[in-house]
């Protein structure tokens, strides 16, 4: 008999927990620092009466920003869930240990 192990979904998400209570808050906590630049950028903009361009730029700018510290995070998130699914990482510093062979021999016989 050949051990096999079987993955669900609600397995999968609950090994994800973690990971996904991360990606959340990273989120929201780039939506939050990202409004918060907004803020400033429009307060600049009626202090130092600065053209809509520049307003516009210095918005594009963090918009830029932003997303690009978002898709960085949700990379990550990514990368551990492939990683979680497949688990590859544990497996790889095992595959010519004795407990293999062991595990080997015992299906074998």
């Amino acid at each position: 008999m050949i051990p096999q192990t079987s993955l669900t979904l609600q397995g999968f998400l609950q090994g994800l927990h973690g990971n996904m209570t991360g990606l959340i808050g990273s989120i929201i906590a780039i939506a939050i620092v990202l409004f918060i630049v907004r803020w400033f950028i429009n307060k600049m903009a009626k202090d130092a009466d600065l053209d809509d361009s520049e307003t516009a730029t210095a918005r594009s700018w963090a918009n830029g920003i932003a997303g690009v510290v978002a898709l960085v995070v949700i990379a990550g998130f990514c990368i551990n869930a492939v990683t979680y699914a497949t688990n590859a990482i544990p497996r790889s510093e095992l595959d010519r240990s004795s407990i293999n062979r062991d595990m080997d021999v015992n299906i074998n016989r």
